[in-house]
């Protein structure tokens, strides 16, 4: 497939800049402190801390919590 060399980008960077000012304004509404999610594997942990901000904290419990929901949900 070619790409067309008069392709005029313009109207979809508009509405991509405007939709990135919406998030962000979203954003500033949302307080993330506190928050946790299932501990990661090792090797996900490894990448994402150099990749990554650290936004929530890991939680082993929640972790558990979810496996065990998943095994009920769906048990064969």
């Amino acid at each position: 497939m070619t790409v067309p060399n008069d392709l005029d980008l313009t109207e979809l960077r508009q509405m991509w800049q405007s939709r990135r000012a919406a998030m962000a304004r979203i954003l500033t509404r949302i307080d993330t402190r506190g928050m946790t999610r299932p501990a990661r594997e090792p090797e996900e942990r490894e990448w994402l801390a150099g990749h990554s901000p650290d936004w929530f904290v890991e939680d082993e419990a929640c972790a558990e919590a979810a496996r065990a929901y998943y095994a009920r949900k769906y048990r064969r």
